[in-house]
C-alpha cells in the first residue's frame, strides 16, 4: 500500500487537474476524519455516502442560485458547482485511499478509489439534475422561464424540499446501515416508512405553497413530486454504499435483477406487485434480453418498443386479438436493428433488449384500467416501459461492477432508443424520462413509422385530451409526459412534442430525434385518420420542413410511391437506400459520429404517382 504522502500527493495532482487546487486545504481535513474512524472499509463507507449528501446539497443551491441569477443552470466551470462536486472527489478519495477500503465498504475487489470517487460525483450531478428537470420543466427550465412570480416561487419551493428529502433520505439510510455494520441493527422496513412519512409531508408543503396545482405547471402533484424524488435519493444510497443490506432498495445490483449470462436472449418477467407493470389483461409484463457477448461493451444498448395499433373504445379493444394484451409469448426480433448475426449490423454485438406492446395506449398509459362493458384494459404502457428499463439499468450495473474496474456511471450507456409504430410513439412520450430521470443521456431516439401528425379535427390531439383523463376511458398518461410539454397537444409528435424536446436536446452528442418512415403509409395514413394518403404525404411533408434547423432533429424519410409501414426490424434496414447511403450506416453513423448526422430526404416520384401529393416546401438537403 502507498504511504499517506504518496496518496495525498495523488489526490493533490487530482484536484489540481480538475479544480485549479481552489479545494486542495480540504483533502487534508478529510484524511485526519477518514483516519479516526475505525477501519478503512467503514470509513469508506462512511466517506462516500457523507461526500454524496454534501455534494448534493451543495450543488442544488448553486444551480439554484444560478437560475435564479442567469435563467438557466450553472455553465460549466462555474466555482460553486466545481467546487461542490470535486469537493465530493476529494472526500472519497481521502476516506476510501486505497483498493482494500474500498472492497472493506462492499464495492467488489474490482472498483478502486478513483472510479469510487468518479461514481459518487456523477451521482451527486445526476440527482441534482434529474431534480432539477422535474422541478423547473426539463433541464432548460422551460416552465420556470415562462411563469409568474408566484409560480416561480412554488417551483423553486419545490426544488428546495425536494433536496431536503433527497439529502434527509440519505442521512436516514446511511444511519441504519451504520447501525447494521456495528451490529445495533437496521429495521428496514421502519426505514421505508419514516421515509414514506417525509416524502407524505414533503407533498404537503409543496401543495400548501403554490397557488397554482404543480400538476398544471409541470404535469405532477405534490404526492409524485415527492415520491419521485424519493426513488432518486434510494439510487444515490446505491452509489454510495457497496453494500446496501438489509435495505430494500429498488435501485442497483440486488436479487430481484437475475442477470442472465452473455450473448444469450433471455425472457425476464417483471411480478407487478414488485414492479407496479402490467399487461392489458392484468398479466405480469415480460420482454426480452440478450446482453452483448463477451468481449464486447455490455454498456452499449439497443432498445425496441413494439408496435401494434392502438383501442380506445371497449368495442374497439373487445374486437382485437388477446394476444395484443399479453407480452409473455412475444419473442425478440432477429433481423435488422435487432440482428446478433448479421455482420453488417452496427449494432450486431450491443446489447439488445425488445419490449413487447401490451396495453393498446402508445406506451403512454399510467396505471389506470379502461373498464368497459365489453372488456377491461389495464393502461401501463408508460409503467411498463420505465420498469422493463429500470431493470436493464441495474443488470448493468450488476455486470459493469463485476466486470469493469471503472464500474457503473449513468453516463457510461451508450443507447438507441428505437420503435416502430406505436413503438414509435412510445419512443417520443417515454425519451424525456430515459434522459432526465433514469439519467442516460447518451440517447438517441430512433422513432421508425410513428410521425404522430395531427389530421386538424378527429386526430391524435384529441387523443390525448382521453390519454391524459385520470381515471376510465382515460389512461392517465398526464404524469408520464414530459413537464415541458404535457397537454393534449403534446401526444402530437413532429409539430408540438418534438419541436418542444428539441429545446433541450445535445446535453450529449448522442441527444438526437433521429425519424426513420417511407412517406407512403397506409397504416399511419389509416390510424391518423386522414382522409387521403395524399393528405397525410403533404401534412408529413409540411411537418418535416417545420423541423428543418431544429437542433437534434434528423430525418431518413424515403420515397418509395409503395406504402411500407415499418424499417427498423426488416430488411429494410440494409435495402433502404438513399443518396447511397444505407439506413443502417445513417443510423449507425448517428452514434459514431453524431455531428456528421444529415437529413436524407427523397422527393420520390410522389406527385406523379399519387394525385394531390405536393412538392416539398421546403428546399432539401
Amino acid at each position: 500500500m502507498p504511504a499517506a504522502s504518496d496518496r495525498i500527493d495523488r489526490v493533490r495532482a487530482r484536484v489540481r487537474c480538475r479544480a485549479g487546487g481552489a479545494i486542495l486545504l480540504l483533502v487534508l481535513s478529510f484524511a485526519r476524519v477518514a483516519a479516526a474512524v475505525g477501519g478503512p472499509g467503514p470509513a469508506c463507507d462512511r466517506g462516500a455516502a457523507d461526500a454524496l449528501r454534501t455534494c448534493t446539497t451543495r450543488l442544488g443551491r448553486a444551480e439554484l442560485a444560478c437560475l435564479r441569477k442567469t435563467g438557466s443552470r450553472c455553465v460549466t466551470g462555474d466555482p460553486r458547482r466545481t467546487a461542490a462536486i470535486v469537493g465530493a472527489g476529494v472526500r472519497v478519495l481521502a476516506s476510501c485511499p486505497d483498493p482494500a477500503s474500498v472492497e472493506g465498504a462492499g464495492h467488489g475487489s474490482l472498483l478502486g478509489p478513483d472510479a469510487l470517487a468518479s461514481r459518487v460525483e456523477r451521482a451527486c450531478e445526476r440527482a441534482v439534475a434529474s431534480l432539477f428537470a422535474r422541478s423547473f420543466g426539463g433541464p432548460h427550465a422551460a416552465v420556470r422561464s415562462n411563469a409568474s412570480v408566484a409560480d416561480r416561487r412554488c417551483l423553486d419551493g419545490a426544488f428546495r424540499d425536494g433536496l431536503a428529502l433527497v439529502d434527509w433520505s440519505q442521512k436516514r439510510a446511511s444511519e441504519c446501515l451504520r447501525d447494521a455494520r456495528s451490529g445495533t441493527g437496521c429495521e428496514a422496513a421502519r426505514v421505508a416508512a419514516e421515509v414514506a412519512a417525509r416524502a407524505a409531508e414533503t407533498a404537503t408543503r409543496i401543495d400548501g405553497r403554490c397557488a397554482t396545482n404543480l400538476a398544471d405547471l409541470v404535469a405532477i402533484d405534490g404526492a409524485t413530486f415527492a415520491a419521485r424524488t424519493a426513488g432518486q435519493a434510494r439510487c444515490a444510497v446505491a452509489a454510495a454504499h457497496g453494500d446496501a443490506s438489509p435495505l430494500a432498495l429498488d435501485c442497483g445490483p440486488r436479487p430481484e435483477v437475475a442477470v442472465p449470462a452473455r450473448g444469450v436472449t433471455a425472457k425476464v418477467v417483471l411480478p407487478a406487485a414488485t414492479w407496479g407493470s402490467m399487461c392489458g389483461d392484468g398479466s405480469d409484463y415480460a420482454f426480452r434480453v440478450r446482453l452483448a457477448p463477451e468481449g464486447q461493451p455490455v454498456e452499449n444498448v439497443v432498445v425496441h418498443l413494439e408496435g401494434g395499433g392502438v383501442c380506445i373504445s371497449g368495442t374497439d379493444c373487445a374486437s382485437r386479438g388477446p394476444d395484443l394484451f399479453e407480452a409473455s409469448s412475444d419473442p425478440m426480433p432477429g433481423q435488422g436493428i435487432l440482428s446478433s448475426t448479421d455482420a453488417s449490423n452496427p449494432f450486431r454485438d450491443w446489447t439488445k433488449v425488445y419490449l413487447p406492446y401490451c396495453t393498446q395506449d402508445l406506451h403512454a398509459g399510467g396505471g389506470t384500467a379502461s373498464v368497459f362493458p365489453e372488456i377491461t384494459v389495464h393502461r401501463h404502457g408508460a409503467v411498463d416501459v420505465r420498469a422493463a428499463l429500470r431493470w436493464v439499468r441495474d443488470a448493468l450495473w450488476t455486470v459493469l461492477d463485476a466486470e469493469d474496474p471503472a464500474g457503473y456511471r449513468d453516463d457510461r450507456p451508450r443507447v438507441v432508443l428505437g420503435g416502430t409504430s406505436a413503438g414509435a410513439y412510445g419512443v417520443l412520450y417515454n425519451y424525456h424520462w430515459v434522459l432526465d430521470d433514469l439519467g442516460w443521456e447518451h440517447v438517441a431516439a430512433v422513432p421508425d413509422a410513428g410521425v404522430g401528425i395531427d389530421n386538424g379535427s378527429a386526430g391524435v390531439i384529441l387523443l390525448g385530451v382521453v390519454a391524459g383523463l385520470p381515471n376510465s376511458p382515460g389512461w392517465g398518461a398526464k404524469p408520464f409526459r414530459a413537464p415541458y410539454c404535457f397537454s393534449s397537444e403534446c401526444m402530437e409528435i413532429v409539430t408540438n412534442l418534438e419541436r418542444a424536446t428539441a429545446a433541450r436536446l445535445q446535453g450529449a452528442p448522442e441527444q438526437r430525434i433521429l425519424h426513420v418512415t417511407n412517406q407512403v403509409d397506409e397504416v399511419q395514413q389509416s390510424t391518423t385518420l386522414f382522409p387521403s394518403m395524399s393528405a397525410f404525404v403533404n401534412a408529413l411533408r409540411a411537418g418535416y420542413c417545420e423541423t428543418v434547423g431544429e437542433p437534434g432533429i434528423a430525418w431518413f424519410l424515403r420515397g418509395s410511391s409503395t406504402s411500407i409501414h415499418g424499417e427498423l426490424t426488416t430488411s429494410w434496414w440494409n435495402d433502404g437506400v438513399i443518396d447511397g447511403t444505407a439506413m443502417r450506416d445513417w443510423v449507425g453513423g448517428a452514434m459514431a459520429d453524431p455531428a456528421g448526422v444529415v437529413d436524407r430526404v427523397e422527393e420520390g416520384m410522389l406527385v406523379a404517382d399519387v394525385p394531390g401529393v405536393l412538392p416539398f416546401p421546403c428546399a432539401l438537403p
